[in-house]
């Protein structure tokens, strides 16, 4: 009997081949093109479960019967795309990572009134002994927290070095960085820069999702207050666009404030989406920071996704 082919919905093909990278699960030769095999063999059976990304050559090989020995039966075809997308995964997620960087790399941003909560659904916990140090300093609540008490400083803008001393700062830099590492390897974010057009982001990005963008930035002054500046964010090519605010308050230092995140620069989000809308022909991803880093380069980038925009600091 004839098997019914039914289309594969849009949405499922492009997670399919966002989460393979684009790759054979079977052969992984990046170079090949690739096609989409239903495991089962049943063409109208389009659930996530039963498509696999392979390369021509795995395909065929796939509707090819030999001893069953050699065959790449449903349970080896499911084997290795299982194995295929955890790696995937895992080594995009370590590419976010500012250690897997260079050692300039690191988080100069870190959103430390939201990350708290955030860890918390994820059953992430911060460091226990510097927790504990901090919490017993003041400088932290019960929740890990940073407790900002008002202060004055005759200066246009503060950041978190003015509210604590400098070896509590550093202590503070120090676990939050680690939760946020943690944090990534848990959420795993998207890549946005695999999939800069508007048909996969709609695809893929939903309110709510965590995404990683690592590119060229505005920086824009915005609202100061009590020294502490909303700093506007963006980013847009191809019509699209990324956007956010970015308190001062939450930066690491000067060279943070007045150099990293300042102007036009090179940087890389941690982002969660809170909404998407379209602004006349824009498509814009309005976002909460998490963490922001600066000393991410080309050479020891290691995502699995090939970039859809340059590295050529292009806004």
């Amino acid at each position: 009997m004839t098997k019914i082919r039914v289309k594969i919905p849009s949405e499922i093909e492009k997670k399919i081949i966002y989460n393979s990278a684009r790759t054979c699960n079977v052969c992984k030769n990046p170079k090949k093109g690739i096609q989409i095999h239903h495991v089962d063999q049943n063409p109208s059976n389009n659930i996530t479960a039963n498509l696999i990304v392979l390369c021509q050559d795995c395909h065929e090989e796939a509707h090819t019967k030999h001893d069953m020995s050699k065959n790449l039966t449903p349970e080896k075809l499911e084997y290795f795309k299982k194995q295929w997308e955890e790696e995937i995964a895992n080594r995009s997620s370590l590419a976010m990572l500012p250690s897997h960087n260079i050692d300039q790399a690191v988080w100069t941003f870190i959103n430390h009134q939201r990350i708290g909560k955030i860890l918390e659904v994820h059953g992430i916990q911060f460091r226990d002994d510097l927790k504990q140090l901090l919490e017993s300093n003041g400088v932290i609540d019960k929740f890990g927290i940073p407790i900002f008490n008002a202060i004055k400083r005759d200066k246009t803008h503060i950041t978190i070095y003015d509210y604590f001393s400098w070896d509590d700062s550093m202590r503070l830099h120090k676990m939050y960085c680690d939760a946020v590492d943690d944090l990534i390897l848990t959420v795993r974010p998207l890549e946005l820069g695999a999939i800069w057009s508007k048909r996969e982001i709609i695809s893929l990005v939903k309110p709510g999702s965590y995404i990683f963008a690592i590119r060229g930035y505005y920086f824009k002054t915005g609202e100061i207050i009590n020294n502490e500046e909303d700093r506007i964010v963006y980013a847009r090519s191809k019509n699209i666009e990324l956007r956010w605010y970015a308190n001062t308050r939450h930066m690491y230092g000067s060279s943070a404030l007045y150099t990293s995140f300042s102007g036009h620069r090179f940087a890389a989000a941690f982002l969660i989406v809170k909404s998407i809308s379209k602004e006349e022909n824009v498509l814009v991803l309005h976002c909460t920071p998490l963490a922001m880093g600066v000393g991410f380069i080309q050479d020891t980038y290691n995502s699995p996704h090939k970039l859809k925009y340059g590295w050529n600091g292009s806004f």
